[in-house]
């Protein structure tokens, strides 16, 4: 597991908000390191190739951006204020701390009133984003030099490592997508393939879903593997609603899923002993699939999940067993795939003759 605890803590750190950020190279290096060509694409996605044996083509689409801020405006006392990129929740924002990346990183705080001056009726209230605020500690001078409206801002990072194979950080969701398909990658090129194989760390998906759309256009495609995180136990939640860490990768079955490839991940998983859970995705399924599946004609697409506490929080939760648990499920399926691609074809064939 200290391959995957070095390449996670290399990716979380790292910083994705929209275009910003450095977790492009990061990967970008990876993907050289482990040397299989990677290209920084014009929408900040990150893309590999491995070349198979035939002219079907497999694409494994894991995000890259988190849920952060922008610098909104600035004061008279360099206070900044922030809009939303992604879905946060505003609840948990007082007191913490950031990473303001202007023309350099400086670190900040959410300010936060003390209790004692808080009004009575208001304590019970929840602050709008727009009357929380940035302050670095620096002279407003200082910060005009440094930072501007409309810099990014993340969540600060701290890599922890908690009991067992548990580890604690920002933007898990879904850097522990990212290292998988990376270890997916690394596995595969050390097999002989029959797909075309398609690595894509999709830029936006946490509000546009950009990245997905433009590379399942671009890309001569067959089929698409989303790989994101998915709801780990809480104690407020119901048993259908979450997948519990260490319990192993989680299988989507629903409406932009055909049958048969969900069908196919179970088979492969109940095969090669790998736990597995099953999450029902009845509408949309809150990933970059729909922008894969509904691409061109339509590309047959699923979807597997790695549980995660506290989404969209600095404190998310992972178990690296199920990041190992899910990257050996996706290279036995592809396999499975390519071998049930190349007996649908020659029947296809002998048909036709």
């Amino acid at each position: 597991m200290e391959h995957i605890d070095e390449l996670l803590a290399k990716l979380t750190l790292a910083t994705g908000i929209g275009y910003a950020g450095n977790v492009k190279n990061v990967i970008h290096d990876e993907l050289q390191r482990l040397q299989i060509k990677g290209t920084i694409e014009k929408d900040g996605s990150v893309s590999g190739y491995l070349k198979g044996r035939t002219d079907c083509g497999i694409m494994i689409a894991c995000h890259i951006d988190e849920v952060g801020f922008m610098v909104s405006s600035i004061d008279d006392a360099g206070r900044l204020s922030l809009s939303s990129v992604g879905g946060i929740d505003i609840s948990i924002l007082p007191a913490q701390q950031v990473m303001v990346h202007g023309r350099k990183s400086i670190e900040g705080y959410i300010g936060a009133k003390p209790p004692h001056l808080v009004p009575k009726e208001e304590r019970k209230q929840l602050l709008p984003l727009d009357k929380l605020f940035v302050d670095t500690g620096l002279a407003p001078s200082v910060v005009r030099n440094i930072i501007e409206v409309g810099d990014s801002v993340s969540f600060l990072g701290k890599y922890m490592k908690l009991q067992g194979d548990l580890r604690v950080v920002k933007s898990l969701d879904n850097r522990a997508g990212v290292a998988c398909g990376i270890l997916v990658m690394q596995e595969l090129a050390q097999r002989e393939r029959a797909f075309n194989i398609y690595f894509v760390a999709t830029s936006q998906e946490e509000y546009t879903g950009l990245g997905a759309r433009i590379h399942a256009y671009r890309l001569p495609i067959d089929y698409g593997i989303v790989v994101d995180v998915s709801f780990a136990e809480h104690p407020d939640l119901k048993d259908h609603e979450i997948n519990p860490l260490g319990s192993g990768p989680v299988i989507g079955r629903g409406a932009t899923i055909p049958e048969k490839l969900s069908d196919l991940l179970i088979e492969t998983a109940k095969e090669n002993d790998i736990s597995y859970q099953i999450e029902p995705l009845p509408t949309y399924t809150g990933t970059d699939a729909e922008g894969i599946a509904f691409s061109r004609e339509g590309i047959a697409t699923c979807v597997i999940g790695i549980p995660l506490r506290y989404m969209h929080t600095p404190v998310e939760v992972v178990c690296l067993k199920d990041i190992q648990r899910t990257k050996r499920l996706i290279v036995s399926y592809i396999e499975k795939l390519a071998s049930k691609e190349r007996i649908s074809r020659t029947s296809l064939r002998s048909a036709k003759s």
